[in-house]
């Protein structure tokens, strides 16, 4: 019987196949920014309330920020970490959904950049998507969170907008289960 040689390249595990990550599917108007404090280079800054919700969220789970707002379009990946860094924002952006609007001639796609993302990183192992759209696919509804029509949510800044301590509650517990 001959024994397995481990040091054989094409037999090793790819690096990948030990990573794990749990993300968080971000957009950013009506989530983060609802009512904006002031601007600066990179546009509206954002509701500190709501950005002290998204520091919980990922102080609680260690998930990182996939961007998925219309804001990754203007900047991309490298313009979102710059701002991210520059404004202090909590959590790590680690990438940004694909732009499928002028394939499908319509916004209402980021279900569909949510799953072209998902299946290009098979490490990432649970998901959260938090936005104020509902164009997500069938199969996504148990991992979103819809940060609009939250009227009745008691630290609601804006005509039901944003992300309350009950949408965070709820994002973290899926990105737990």
């Amino acid at each position: 019987m001959v024994e397995k040689d481990w040091c054989h390249y094409s037999d090793m595990p790819s690096p990948n196949a030990y990573i794990k990550l749990k993300v968080i599917f971000l957009d950013i108007d009506g989530v983060l920014n609802v009512i904006p404090v002031g601007h600066d280079k990179w546009g509206a800054i954002f509701h500190p309330h709501l950005v002290n919700n998204l520091k919980r969220l990922i102080d609680e789970t260690g998930a990182k920020i996939v961007i998925s707002s219309t804001w990754r379009m203007g900047n991309g990946l490298e313009g979102m970490i710059d701002m991210w860094k520059e404004r202090d924002l909590p959590g790590e952006v680690i990438g940004i959904t694909p732009n499928f609007m002028v394939h499908f001639k319509t916004t209402l796609c980021r279900g569909k950049e949510i799953d072209a993302y998902l299946e290009e990183n098979p490490e990432i192992e649970n998901y959260v998507i938090i936005d104020d759209d509902s164009d997500m696919e069938p199969h996504q509804l148990n991992n979103f969170v819809m940060t609009s029509g939250n009227t009745d949510h008691l630290d609601c800044v804006d005509l039901g907008y944003g992300l309350t301590k009950e949408c965070t509650d709820w994002a973290i517990k899926i990105l737990m289960s």
